[in-house]
């Protein structure tokens, strides 16, 4: 287990994560914040709209492809 600290508006919060899953969410805060030392609310609310948005064009793609999958198997 690891203990990673998260500033979001100027309060401090600890979480503890498992080592692997650790690594994976540094790297994706790291990707989303560009390495700010404090994040704001509206930081955290526009990433999450931009990871909504993102999952649902992933969404749309995966299901034009299971049509074409489906089209070609039947």
């Amino acid at each position: 287990m690891k203990k990673i600290t998260i500033s979001i508006a100027a309060k401090s919060f600890d979480i503890t994560l498992e080592d692997e899953f650790a690594h994976f969410f540094s790297e994706e805060v790291e990707r989303l914040f560009k390495n700010k030392n404090s994040l704001e609310i509206k930081d955290i609310l526009a990433a999450f709209i931009q990871e909504c948005h993102d999952k649902f064009e992933s969404e749309k793609i995966e299901e034009e492809i299971l049509r074409q999958v489906e089209k070609r198997l039947f």
